[in-house]
């Protein structure tokens, strides 16, 4: 582990690995020591910024239970909405594909291209794919991000609520 992470040096062991074994142990994870050997990096992740979201992702959306991540631990080392969010997507709304008929471990292994190929069972060469991932994170990224002149707006009215209330 400390050859994979040598990082793991800096961690704190309360404030950052403890809760990351307890979530573990919440969602169903027995072996913590196989699964944190196999994904060393996740005891430095947040559990309230990547795991439980990812988690409630495949657990609510997906209808995967803890062996999921158990078999393949590197899903929570993936970007939640870049990656696992837009290949569920395209296999749910282009391939009418449920997720429950894809193991995470193949939805994730392989890179865009060969997702679209091997998974989605495209046969353009997975432009549709990236076609597909282009529009849906242009969209999601607009949604996340306001533009500078509603960031502007949002700052002035904050101070506006802030100043009444004093």
């Amino acid at each position: 582990i400390f050859r994979a992470f040598p990082s793991i040096f800096s961690l704190d062991v309360e404030k950052e690995m403890t809760p990351v074994v307890s979530f573990l142990r919440g969602i169903g994870v027995v072996n913590i020591g196989r699964f944190i050997t196999r994904l060393p990096p996740v005891l430095g992740y947040s559990v309230e910024k990547d795991l439980r979201p990812k988690w409630e992702y495949l657990s609510q959306v997906c209808d995967f239970d803890y062996f999921e991540v158990v078999r393949f631990p590197a899903f929570f080392s993936y970007p939640l909405d870049r990656v696992i969010k837009t290949r569920y997507e395209y296999l749910r709304d282009s391939k009418r594909i449920p997720a429950s008929l894809v193991s995470v471990d193949d939805v994730l292994r392989y890179g865009d291209i060969d997702f679209a190929v091997k998974v989605a069972g495209d046969t353009d060469g997975g432009k549709a794919f990236v076609n597909f991932a282009k529009k849906r994170n242009k969209r999601s990224s607009r949604k996340k991000a306001p533009s500078r002149r509603n960031r502007q707006r949002g700052s002035s009215r904050q101070a506006s609520c802030f100043d009444e209330r004093v």
